[in-house]
């Protein structure tokens, strides 16, 4: 285990444009337009390598929010989060092309792709980049994401993550399917790979297996693609306890992020034998960064003021599939309590709960910081500033390091990478330099 004085922070940026966390970055005059675009996602990929970053990862849904009528017209005519999403898989492909060393994440659903598809595609990835590649393991929760999957409607959360349980455990004995000497390409013995050391998906008795194998891949450099999950339910933490080696999190205080890193690794250990300090809990957090303190603060202030009351209430309507328009002046915990159970997210769910009781917030607060941040952290400040949270979140254990998601783009990553990295740098928490080759090795330094 690393010391305090050793332990070294980890930065993954997010990527899900056109609105990010942001409702109104497609319509900023500062927010690139071209996110339909290769160069917009290479440059991206080009930046956030430039700033040392562990990782890029792209966020996925399979279907546009709708209304509770089952309409998307809100969704499309405000350019609500979810209106766009290219394939993930395809995107980070491209990235790899133009960049050598930071780590390339795709989110795919366990609900809908089969375990052998997961499989092929992500170590295909991996293979091609080297060993780079990471899989954001998500459930889905929308009945228009099943509609659009040829199902009628979303499994509950208890089985969507039974589902997981066995679709996560037959994609990795896919990627065990061939030992690592099961590759042989020995020219002289005319003899290209040995049979006895690829194997078949074990079965279990009783279940019909999801898959039989061997996959038509031996393992790549890494071994097989990282794995990364975001749930923040009880079974959400006891599935990322199980398997994941990096766990995106989202916390309102310190306090908070410090209890879920704890209980997560802890849980780790206790229920499924693992090494607590094998896993990577990254907070999610939007730097609002300028040049100074107050500069930052008229950026989060001119950012605020591009929203639209109306619109936020109508977005956060939408997200709750409210059947009438919200009271703006209600309160923010009584309307949610009112439509539990409406985003198909429980931990999301008890988020916004907490968060809105804490502040005393009304719907409108909370629909206007809806479309702000989503309720994720803000870091505002001068690079200096934005690096001494970080690094105090980082120094008290509260977080292993950091998801960034930008509030434009790509202005937020570059103000990030040629501000704050810095700063890092010279405080010894963050590399400078890739010190390994492939993502796992990122995320053990």
């Amino acid at each position: 285990m690393k010391d305090a004085m050793t332990r070294q922070m980890h930065l993954v940026g997010m990527v899900n444009p056109p609105t990010s966390q942001y409702a109104e970055n497609w319509r900023n005059p500062l927010g690139r337009a071209d996110w339909l675009s290769a160069r917009f996602y290479t440059d991206l990929g080009r930046t956030l390598e430039r700033g040392l970053f562990d990782m890029i990862f792209f966020a996925d849904a399979l279907a546009v929010p709708e209304a509770a009528d089952g309409s998307y017209d809100t969704t499309l005519l405000t350019g609500g989060k979810g209106s766009i999403y290219l394939d993930p898989v395809a995107t980070i492909s491209l990235v790899a092309g133009v960049t050598s060393r930071i780590g390339l994440g795709a989110t795919m659903s366990t609900s809908f792709v089969p375990p052998y598809a997961i499989a092929r595609q992500l170590l295909t990835v991996d293979h091609l980049s080297g060993g780079r590649a990471a899989w954001n393991i998500v459930t889905s929760t929308t009945n228009a994401e099943a509609r659009n999957m040829g199902r009628d409607a979303i499994a509950n959360p208890v089985d969507r993550y039974d589902t997981a349980d066995r679709v996560l455990g037959t994609v990795l004995d896919l990627w065990h399917s061939w030992d690592s000497d099961g590759l042989v390409l020995d020219r002289d013995e005319r003899k290209f790979a040995d049979p006895s050391k690829v194997h078949r998906v074990p079965v279990d008795e009783g279940e019909k297996p999801l898959s039989r194998g061997p996959l038509t891949l031996p393992p790549s450099p890494q071994g097989h693609p990282v794995l990364m999950q975001a749930g923040s339910s009880s079974r959400g933490r006891d599935f990322a306890a199980r398997w994941a080696e990096v766990i995106f999190a989202i916390g309102d205080s310190e306090e908070q992020m410090r209890d879920f890193r704890t209980e997560v690794q802890e849980r780790a250990a206790r229920d499924h034998g693992r090494d607590r300090n094998s896993i990577r809990v990254l907070q999610g957090v939007q730097p609002i960064v300028g040049w100074t303190d107050a500069d930052a603060a008229e950026k989060l202030a001119q950012l605020r003021a591009q929203i639209s009351l109306d619109d936020a209430l109508v977005k956060l309507g939408r997200l709750l599939h409210a059947d009438e328009p919200l009271d703006s002046r209600a309160s923010a915990v009584d309307v949610l309590a009112a439509h539990r159970g409406a985003t198909g997210s429980v931990g999301f769910e008890d988020m916004l709960a907490s968060v809105s009781a804490r502040r005393g917030y009304t719907v409108a607060d909370l629909a206007i910081e809806q479309a702000l941040n989503q309720l994720h952290p803000q870091l505002v400040g001068s690079p200096a500033s934005v690096a001494d949270e970080l690094e105090h979140l980082f120094r008290s254990e509260a977080a292993d390091g950091f998801i960034v998601m930008p509030a434009l783009y790509h202005s937020s990553f570059d103000e990030f990478v040629d501000g704050v990295v810095p700063e890092l740098q010279r405080r010894g928490i963050f590399r400078t330099h890739y010190t390994g080759t492939t993502l796992r090795e990122h995320l053990q330094a």
